[in-house]
């Protein structure tokens, strides 16, 4: 009986995918899919030599076919394949911490739907710990303290990413949940349904994840067809609430479009791209101007917030044109 099954989409980073399979341990009731989305060829090559010197059974290389490219492809692709009880998500460029099997087990025999567990970071390679766990990090140190409405609808909501979640693989059967095959912003989706559809759960202060931070891992990808992409997720995501949530609840969450009118600007995408996006987020009941930002104290404050983190995360900004 295979327990859990490990879900990695990969793309043309073989050092790091391998400290991730090293991370994780050798065991008869767990597999590994890793999905390559057309990797270079001498790539490929590296992972399974690599894969055959590990001598793993339940190991598998999974090639990305279709006519698609992207994580929520090949996510997909791995969901499909997928034989365990439990499922975990994993980026090839981050680790499992030591341990984590022994954290996730005593779950194995649940009948939760979910199980969140809380993430760390670290930064590469000076090994310093990073800020890009925070926002999760909160939302279950949040939870675990309070317990109230609010805590458990950011929760449910806000936990974008599909990593540092235990899930339950016939929960995502039953309720069709798959990522979106789309270049940018697949797991927003897949995370609001996950979030939304689960009736029972449990929530862990225990870390079983560690994302990195590397030269390149904060891609500026100047496209439009990127920007479109993420623009069309979030209006996906602010109409899902606005659908699914009553006006308390919404109260909690802020539906604006302000932070995409200012990506039309500093990627450069033109006025006509300025105003269809403008255009898009109103016709779609979604705010574009913050009155607060009329206030001049109030968007100084926000500007240098901005500026502190462009500084702190520029070195591992690669930009694509």
């Amino acid at each position: 009986m295979v327990n859990l099954s490990i879900i990695i989409p990969h793309y043309n980073s073989y050092t790091s995918l391998k400290c991730l399979l090293l991370s994780i341990p050798k065991r008869d009731d767990l597999e590994i899919i890793v999905i390559d989305d057309k990797s270079d060829n001498s790539v490929l090559k590296k992972i399974e030599n690599f894969i055959e010197e590990l001598k793993f059974n339940n190991i598998i290389l999974l090639r990305n076919e279709t006519n698609k490219n992207g994580a929520g492809v090949c996510r997909n692709l791995g969901l499909k394949m997928a034989k365990g009880r439990w499922v975990l998500f994993a980026d090839s460029d981050d680790f499992f911490v030591n341990g984590f099997y022994d954290k996730i087990r005593e779950y194995f025999n649940s009948k939760y739907d979910v199980i969140f567990f809380s993430p760390t970071s670290i930064e590469i390679p000076s090994k310093k710990k990073s800020d890009r766990h925070k926002a999760y990090e909160e939302i279950i140190y949040n939870f675990t303290i309070k317990r109230d409405k609010k805590s458990e609808l950011k929760l449910r909501y806000c936990f974008f990413v599909p990593w540092s979640k235990l899930i339950n693989r016939k929960f995502l059967i039953k309720n069709n949940i798959y990522f979106d095959e789309i270049l940018a912003s697949n797991d927003i989706m897949f995370s609001t349904k996950v979030g939304h559809l689960m009736k029972s759960f449990a929530v862990s202060n225990d870390v079983i994840y560690c994302v990195t931070r590397n030269k390149g891992s904060l891609t500026m990808n100047l496209t439009e067809e990127v920007f479109d992409a993420r623009l069309q997720a979030h209006i996906d995501y602010c109409n899902f609430l606005k659908s699914n949530l009553n006006d308390d609840e919404i109260s909690y969450f802020e539906i604006k479009g302000t932070g995409f009118i200012l990506n039309v600007i500093k990627y450069k995408l033109g006025i006509k791209k300025l105003i269809s996006t403008y255009n898009l987020l109103r016709s779609n009941n979604i705010k574009v101007i913050d009155k607060r930002y009329l206030n001049p104290i109030y968007l100084f404050k926000k500007l240098n917030y901005h500026r502190d983190i462009y500084i702190k995360s520029k070195k591992f900004i690669t930009r694509q044109n």
